[in-house]
């Protein structure tokens, strides 16, 4: 039987990508194993609307003690690692690193990894307005020598929207989705960072030549190896 590390899911950001997280966590386990030894997972969710509200006042201290409060909890369950099922808290996770007790995970960091290993040179984020206008994701790309291009303020603004106002309560809607693909047509770059976790509840590989860095999906593939290493 396969030992794990016990995995500690900082979740609720929203609660749609969190329940895929898990489903896909041990759905790759019976794809990889068939059977039933799982990991073991402990999730906490956060109140998701003081999250957001804490991000747009821009008081990063409180926002990063709130998030501190899901860390703590979960070190506290004997967790033996972290992760966030989200990219937008990413904006401080030098802080959480540096604060926690255990290993947090990187999704930024392993979405450039997978960049980097498909010798990708330029991509195109999308994601909430915060992670666009952040500057995390740019930063880390740039270590691998990868230049990280986002859309104008306007179509920001409406990404943002689609997120906030339909993904995160689990509405898929056909305009929303030829929205977000005539803009991966519209910019050069090869790649596109589906850079908000709910993103990929609406846009696949099916639907664009391009390569799309499902953040979602690598973290989870991320996620499982640590765990059994």
């Amino acid at each position: 039987m396969k030992n794990y590390k016990r995995i500690g899911v900082l979740g609720g950001m929203s609660p749609e990508t969190t329940v895929e997280f898990y489903h896909s966590i041990i759905r790759e386990h019976f794809n990889d194993h068939g059977d039933y030894a799982y990991p073991e997972v402990v999730i906490f969710s956060v109140n998701f609307k003081r999250i957001i509200d804490l991000q747009e006042s821009g008081d990063m201290e409180t926002y990063t003690n709130e998030l501190m409060r899901g860390v703590e909890s979960l070190e506290s369950s004997g967790v033996d690692f972290i992760v966030i099922a989200s990219n937008t808290p990413h904006v401080v996770f030098n802080q959480l690193e540096q604060r926690s007790k255990v290993p947090i995970l990187s999704i930024v960091k392993n979405t450039a990894d997978r960049a980097q290993d498909l010798s990708l040179s330029r991509v195109l984020l999308l994601g909430t307005k915060f992670t666009m206008q952040a500057s995390f994701y740019k930063n880390d790309f740039l270590e691998l020598g990868i230049e990280v291009s986002v859309p104008s303020e306007p179509e920001q603004l409406e990404v943002n929207r689609i997120i906030f106002e339909e993904l995160v309560l689990g509405e898929i809607k056909k305009s929303s989705k030829d929205y977000l693909l005539g803009l991966i047509n519209k910019y050069p770059a090869k790649g596109i960072i589906l850079g908000c976790t709910e993103l990929s509840l609406i846009i696949g590989k099916k639907d664009t030549n391009k390569v799309l860095l499902d953040t979602l999906q690598i973290h989870i593939n991320a996620t499982l190896r640590y765990a059994q290493n």
